[in-house]
């Protein structure tokens, strides 16, 4: 029986009611009616199956439905007869929140979102459990709900009991033997902290302007909080709510990551697992450095990209021509001080990792080796330790407050609301070695050298006194020198790596040998690098450089490369390959997007510079993953037909179209 046919057979048995009735009041029966269901269905018997609507509602939900639907309560009984059936059967209808549906239901205890487990059964396979038993042991908690449409949202967290095997389920995950289990099928509420879910919508947004804008978590929780959260309207009804109507940084970022960990593991037909006791801060770092290691050892998942932008197949000769670039940006995340060291720092604020920790003993100036003086960086020698008063009357000069400002004064501030700072709250630790002068007279200079700033600019170095020698300090911490990237002409990034040292040419080689000596069929033809000139020197007796063809980009060529340097133009003019040309005679592919992309790239200073390492690297590989999706949509739309060339067991399966010449 239909809609309709039921609503006519409750007018022929209750004529009456339909004086109280209009299409809106019956609307908005049914929309609350399926607000609630799982609350409804709470009330029932373990045996009674969760997609039969019961034939009684609870008296509760009469005196609420009744209510906000403006039927007397003594038709209730009869409507719900009626529309049972359309309730249970439809999906949830979402309307705006008023304030007499967030009043009353105030009043009775019940709010407009309550969240529960998506299964009614317990899903152990080893529980004893008899398998048509409805799981009806419920706790519930007070949670606030930060929504996309409703805003900031007092609510209800239900989670159910098996008391059999002592199985708990919640909204986003099971606890069994003191493990989160994620269920596998898409979450609409993700968890972020005890008594706080955010909707997945509102982390896709967080996530769109990330990519886009250049947002951090800390701005993001800002904007949600000015422009969406509506919490004036929430605080009229919930001031007593025992928790902050107010998104954090920690939330956004903790949100992030979940859903991150979430599509890895749905794309790689696995489960999300993690402790479930410990800090919330420490909960997922374990699943994160999995997936890191993932990436490192697999690469971007569209590292097997092709597109009619980046690659040109001629099919009568059988062969494809893939072109790739390659470039760096300086930015960078505190690593030890100990020169191309790969261990992480116990925390931020140290200058050394666990591995060479005991050189915190030792004299700052660099080769000497003796222990420093207590409270001191430096040792006992009169003219080290005069350098290290040197080195702290520098930081507190006001030229040097000024090169700190420079530094610090970015594209994108991590918040946008500026906050007092006092002087000790400045970091003097960017510059890991600093150059000093000993004067003929025992005086210290500071020998101000060029410092390269993240925006490209410099600042002034002073006069070099030929008659005087000098001495170099590592008072401060190191960062990380530069990111790599190698990026195709229609800009998908395919590899991404940390340059500890340098951006030395041999660190360039040994990230493209690594990236492609599992799968040497994806291998790029060619490769544009402005600095290939060295590089071609270096790998001509290579083998695995034997087919690729290494050009320097006609910007720099033009710009950057001596025309006396006859290797260069010999071996790296991109003139001399044909492939790099079109029939007209023009070039074939874009190889400024290396640099065009570092710009993008860049704009992530400020929010990443103090992460640590495992968040650092999480982060970029995820905006990374994020941006080559909008690439892909980009060249779909396009008509460029991208797609993943089939590489069988060497590459994560990733689901994308695979195609062979």
């Amino acid at each position: 029986m239909n809609d309709l046919e039921q609503i006519l057979k409750l007018a022929e048995t209750h004529p009456a009611l339909f004086d109280h009735l209009s299409l809106s009041k019956i609307y908005r029966f049914i929309s609350k009616a399926r607000q609630h269901r799982a609350d409804i269905l709470l009330t029932q018997p373990g045996t009674h199956p969760p997609d039969v609507p019961p034939d009684v509602l609870p008296p509760s939900f009469q005196l609420y439905l009744g209510h906000l639907s403006e039927i007397p309560n003594e038709y209730i009984g009869a409507c719900w007869m009626a529309l049972k059936e359309t309730v249970w059967s439809g999906g949830d209808i979402h309307g705006q929140d008023d304030d007499e549906s967030i009043c009353y239901g105030r009043e009775m205890g019940i709010t407009n979102h309550t969240l529960y487990p998506p299964i009614h059964y317990c899903d152990n396979k080893d529980c004893p459990r008899r398998p048509d038993l409805r799981l009806t042991k419920a706790e519930q908690r007070q949670v606030v709900f930060f929504t996309l449409n409703d805003g900031t949202c007092p609510a209800y967290s239900v989670h159910l009991y098996c008391p059999d095997c002592n199985t708990n389920y919640h909204n986003n995950y099971y606890v069994l033997k003191g493990q989160r289990t994620y269920y596998s099928h898409h979450l609409e509420a993700i968890q972020v902290a005890e008594h706080q879910f955010v909707e997945r919508r509102v982390l896709e947004l967080f996530m769109t302007l990330m990519v886009n804008a250049w947002t951090s978590a800390t701005n993001c929780a800002r904007f949600y909080d000015v422009s969406l959260s509506k919490r004036q309207v929430q605080e009229r009804f919930f001031r007593d709510w025992p928790f902050k109507l107010e998104l954090t940084t920690e939330q956004v970022w903790d949100g992030i990551v979940i859903v991150s960990l979430l599509e890895d593991a749905a794309q790689r037909q696995a489960t999300l697992t993690v402790p479930h006791i410990g800090l919330q801060k420490d909960r997922f770092t374990a699943a994160v450095q999995a997936r890191n290691a993932r990436m490192r050892l697999y690469g971007q998942s569209e590292l097997s990209h092709y597109c009619n932008r980046c690659t040109h197949i001629y099919r009568n000769e059988h062969r494809k021509v893939f072109v790739a670039v390659t470039d760096g940006i300086t930015i960078g995340h505190p690593c030890c001080a100990e020169h191309n060291c790969h261990t992480p720092l116990t925390s931020n604020r140290h200058r050394f990792c666990p591995d060479h920790a005991i050189l915190d003993n030792e004299c700052s100036i660099i080769t000497c080796e003796n222990h420093v003086l207590p409270g001191h960086l430096a040792c006992g020698d009169p003219t080290h330790q005069a350098i290290e008063r040197r080195h702290v009357e520098r930081g507190q000069a006001r030229f040097q407050l000024k090169e700190w400002l420079l530094r610090a004064r970015v594209a994108h501030p991590n918040d946008c609301i500026a906050e007092e700072r006092s002087l000790q709250d400045l970091d003097d630790t960017e510059v890991a070695e600093e150059e000093f002068i000993l004067s003929n007279d025992g005086t210290v200079i500071p020998n101000d050298q060029p410092v390269v700033l993240h925006d490209g600019e410099t600042l002034c170095a002073s006069k070099d006194d030929k008659s005087s020698r000098k001495l170099r300090a590592r008072f401060g911490r190191r960062r990380t020198a530069n990111e790599q990237i190698l990026v195709a002409p229609c800009g998908m990034i395919l590899v991404r790596e940390t340059m500890y040292g340098a951006e030395a040419t041999s660190s360039v080689i040994e990230m493209l040998k690594r990236t492609y000596h599992k799968a040497p069929e994806l291998k790029p033809n060619h490769i544009f690098y402005d600095n290939n000139c060295h590089l071609a020197r270096m790998v001509r007796n290579d083998p695995f450089f034997a087919d690729i063809g290494l050009s320097v980009d006609v910007f720099h060529f033009n710009c950057k490369h001596k025309v006396t340097d006859e290797y260069c133009q010999c071996h790296c003019n991109p003139i001399s390959f044909p492939e790099l040309l079109t029939p007209d005679g023009q070039w074939a592919f874009n190889s400024s997007i290396a640099e065009q992309t570092n710009v993008w790239l860049g704009g992530f200073h400020s929010i990443v510079r103090e992460m640590v390492v495992d968040k650092y690297n999480f982060f970029l590989d995820e905006i990374i993953l994020q941006k080559n999706a909008m690439v892909k949509e980009k060249l779909v739309r396009e008509g460029r037909d991208p797609g993943n060339w089939p590489v069988v067991g060497v590459l994560e399966p990733r689901g994308s179209t695979t195609k062979e010449i």
